[in-house]
């Protein structure tokens, strides 16, 4: 299954966008504007910029302002969930800004633990309904805690409604991990499923089961640069242009033209954050 696969030549022609990115992290901000310069020559039309508390979130919000390719995502992940309150106002006043497309990321995170899970449950509904409030997407991180998120997003959903449109997604679930039959039930709520770099692991069997299954009108591809990276880069630090490689390793084992998944992936990253930036 192993693609002689080149980013930086195969197919500029088509336009990408990565759904989901860090490239305020301190591993990237050196090579920064190289890395943006890749990004565009490689093809990648929008990157969105996705903080994981206020601070990072300001930066997104920061790159975001300096080209209309980018756009940025407020929120505050599960890992600093402990940190919330002290917080929340000013993530309010972000969201409310004009400034964001989404919140995210949310969710909960039981692999590290490294806030306690009550603290990341009430961080976690508190930005549901902050999205709700300013009618704004969620991106949704879930590690660890399949069960307990699926349970989460299915009841608010049920409480909510299609609060953004009747056909317009609710959110995505980033870098998806879980199995068919969970994508299923998070496509049937009215989420969208971003696959990352694991999608292009060998070992990840399950994952590209879900790749195989998964309609490309529910699908979305990022990068969660600076990790993840994915095959046949892996060793180095991901980058926004590599969302290529994995669009690229989905076509082939979902036996489809590269231009239809770069197709439908970019439609649908640009109807849930309603964006062109290009």
């Amino acid at each position: 299954m192993t693609q002689n696969i080149d980013v930086y030549t195969d197919r500029n022609d088509l336009n990408w966008v990565d759904s989901h990115a860090h490239t305020w992290s301190e591993e990237l901000t050196a090579d920064y504007q190289e890395i943006m310069n890749r990004a565009w020559a490689s093809g990648i039309s929008e990157i969105i910029e996705v903080g994981v508390d206020v601070p990072t979130s300001k930066l997104a919000a920061k790159l975001a302002s300096t080209d209309r390719r980018i756009h940025a995502v407020c929120g505050i992940h599960p890992h600093d969930a402990d940190k919330y309150d002290q917080q929340h106002l000013d993530l309010q006043e972000l969201a409310t800004s004009g400034d964001f497309v989404a919140i995210g990321e949310i969710g909960l995170d039981f692999y590290r633990n490294f806030s306690p899970p009550d603290q990341q449950y009430k961080a976690f509904e508190k930005q549901l309904e902050l999205a709700r409030i300013n009618n704004l997407p969620v991106v949704i991180h879930s590690r660890n805690a399949d069960s307990e998120t699926y349970s989460i997003l299915k009841n608010w959903v049920s409480k909510v409604g299609k609060y953004l449109g009747t056909s317009r997604p609710i959110g995505m679930l980033h870098c998806f991990s879980g199995n068919s039959e969970l994508s299923k039930k998070y496509q049937d709520l009215g989420f969208l499923i971003s696959l990352a770099g694991p999608v292009t692991y060998k070992k990840n069997i399950e994952l590209q089961k879900v790749a195989k299954l998964l309609p490309l009108s529910k699908m979305l591809i990022e990068t969660d640069c600076p990790y993840l990276t994915p095959t046949p880069y892996r060793g180095k630090l991901n980058e926004p242009a590599y969302v290529k490689a994995t669009g690229m390793f989905i076509a082939n084992i979902k036996k489809e033209k590269i231009s239809s998944v770069a197709k439908a992936t970019t439609e649908n990253a640009k109807f849930l954050f309603e964006i062109n930036g290009g």
